[in-house]
């Protein structure tokens, strides 16, 4: 009886997902964000683990770096090239990649370990080593700048260490523009904040965004060295828990991964809250601890734990986006 009487319930509930709307009601909005695929190689899907990412606008191409190999991946998603993974000491190899910051020449600049040590190399779009990129001059409070994240946005490259929170800007020479004590920014704002960047990004503009994992929100500095803060603690929609990488895309729009909530959050120039997708579980638009993200030609791919891979979305925040403007 019990069985019939779910049965009866689930064909109800089906049959009124399936009904028209009534005259005159507007259809619900379509979904924020379309799975289209995941990251392949000829051998099938990429299995990687927290894979750090990079995405060439121009060409469309994805660089996936995991396992100190960067990985190329072309339009469909497949992988068309590798190089990296270390070498015998003192090689003219990259060495082992952490990061890539792909420049608008075609060049690249790797952070990697290399002879023993961390390094910033120049190289060609194949991966063949040009040389060493080396900022300077570094002011004072910067001896031994060790930096760990690398972005590059324009005609300009940002560096970061992760812990102390020490940011470089320089020229695409390595000549040193800018030095700023991030930490000592935020601790104005909050002196019991625990410092350490989890995600890191810079836009054309010349602003900074990052997240501290317990700090339970996101930060942007505009060029005027202007500390803005938004966010805040929370589980419903919109709000951080672990807050992690974050980038924009070519409108200004920003995308935030919270890592424990397993959602991409999404805002429009303005940092107004917009919408969220994804959601811990095995579905397509499904994701497992998410670690980072590539934006820009209307895709988003994000890396994953537990062997799962890049998952790459195609969004329309258009009509989400205005409506938000228009406060409804």
């Amino acid at each position: 009886m019990a069985t019939t009487q779910a049965l009866a319930a689930l064909a109800g509930a089906l049959a009124l997902a399936a009904a028209p709307g009534r005259p005159g009601e507007a259809p619900p909005p379509a979904p924020v964000a379309q799975h289209l695929y995941d990251i392949a190689t000829t051998g099938g899907e990429s299995a990687s683990t927290w894979a750090t990412l990079a995405y060439d606008r121009k060409h469309d191409e994805l660089f996936s770096v995991h396992g100190g190999v960067v990985h190329v991946h072309g339009p469909s998603g497949m992988e068309s090239f590798t190089f990296g993974g270390g070498g015998a000491e003192g090689d003219e190899g990259v060495g082992t990649v952490e990061r890539v910051g792909l420049l608008e020449s075609g060049e690249m600049l790797l952070l990697t370990w290399h002879a023993g040590r961390r390094a910033i190399l120049r190289s060609d779009f194949r991966g063949e080593r040009l040389g060493a990129f080396e900022p300077a001059p570094l002011p004072a409070g910067f001896e031994r700048f060790d930096p760990d994240r690398l972005v590059v946005a324009g005609e300009r490259v940002y560096l970061a260490e992760s812990g102390p929170m020490r940011l470089v800007v320089t020229d695409l020479s390595g000549r040193v523009d800018k030095a700023i004590d991030l930490g000592a920014l935020v601790r104005k704002k909050d002196p019991a904040v625990k410092l350490g960047l989890s995600g890191f990004w810079a836009d054309d503009l010349g602003n900074v965004y990052f997240t501290l994992p317990l700090a339970f929100s996101a930060f942007v500095l505009s060029p005027a060295r202007e500390l803005r803060q938004f966010g805040s603690r929370g589980s419903s929609p919109g709000k951080f828990n672990v807050a992690g990488a974050l980038a924009t895309d070519e409108r200004g729009n920003l995308f935030v991964l919270d890592r424990l909530r397993s959602v991409v959050l999404v805002f429009d120039p303005t940092l107004r809250f917009v919408e969220e997708f994804g959601y811990r579980g095995d579905g397509p638009t499904s994701l497992v601890a998410p670690y980072d993200l590539a934006v820009g030609n209307g895709k988003l791919f994000v890396s994953q734990a537990r062997e799962r891979g890049v998952k790459a979305f195609r969004y329309d925040l258009s009509s989400r986006v205005d409506g938000a403007r228009r406060g409804e």
